[in-house]
């Protein structure tokens, strides 16, 4: 089976040679589908993740796996049972900081701080961390590219205060981190992080509607607590968490395919 990149690689170079076959036949209706789906290779790659629920929710279309429903919107999960419903949401966690980084008393506010967040929460939360170890030549190439990206924004950017100065601002400082550690021999890991909350109701809005005040809750708790970033998880990236609950990627290169 190709791997998603290979994939997506091999969509997009078929669609430029069918494009340049099109361009030197000189038949214009062929150069227009071509171009058509080269544009529409790289949409889907780029934003599928919000095309295919927008699709799925206009046509209702609502998915079966096992006893588990996913509703056209591709944002949550449901199960039904005897006494009632579950529901359950991925929110997609990114965190700017280390506690390597910090002195003694850095590294005991930031588990003080992780202790408070998990005092506040008021339901069960599932926090999955996937480790694995990175290549080294390619990842600082890969770290100076996100750290230009993530300057270029934040110079784009007017308000010092703003929320997103502020999180790119640790972005920056993150990459500038993993950079120093690297130059000082340390290995780098990738860490994958993700939090899953679960509801239950009598009946199916009941639990949906937990759900979603429980997901809220939680996001707000662990961005001010921990100062990292997150975000409800949709479509592809929300399924792929759901059927890490079950079976994770065996390798690095599974793991750096399923996140491609």
């Amino acid at each position: 089976m190709f791997g998603n990149r290979i994939t997506i690689l091999i969509c997009i170079g078929g669609s430029a040679l069918s494009l340049f076959i099109s361009i030197l036949s000189g038949n214009a209706i062929f150069s227009v589908i071509s171009a058509f789906l080269f544009f529409f290779t790289l949409l889907i790659w780029k934003y599928g993740y919000l095309i295919i629920p927008a699709f799925t929710k206009r046509g209702n279309i609502i998915e079966l796996r096992d006893s588990y429903e996913i509703p056209a919107s591709r944002d949550y999960i449901v199960k039904r049972i005897e006494k009632g419903y579950y529901a359950s949401k991925f929110l997609e966690i990114k965190f700017y900081e280390s506690s390597l980084d910090k002195g003694e008393k850095g590294s005991s506010f930031m588990f003080e701080s992780f202790e408070k967040a998990i005092i506040s929460l008021r339901n069960v939360l599932k926090i999955s961390l996937l480790i694995s170890a990175l290549d080294l030549s390619k990842h600082v190439d890969e770290i100076k590219t996100r750290r230009s990206i993530a300057e270029a924004n934040r110079a784009k950017i007017s308000n010092d205060r703003s929320s997103d100065s502020v999180r790119l601002d640790r972005e920056i400082s993150m990459w500038n981190r993993q950079l120093d550690r690297i130059s000082k021999g340390e290995r780098p890991v990738e860490v994958i992080a993700y939090a899953m909350t679960t509801a239950f109701g009598i009946t199916k809005d009941e639990a949906i509607l937990k759900m979603k005040r429980q997901s809220k809750e939680a996001a707000t708790i662990l961005s001010s607590t921990l100062g990292c970033e997150v975000s409800e998880l949709y479509d592809l990236d929300m399924l792929k968490c759901f059927e890490w609950e079950k079976f994770y990627p065996a390798s690095d290169d599974e793991l750096k395919d399923s996140v491609f």
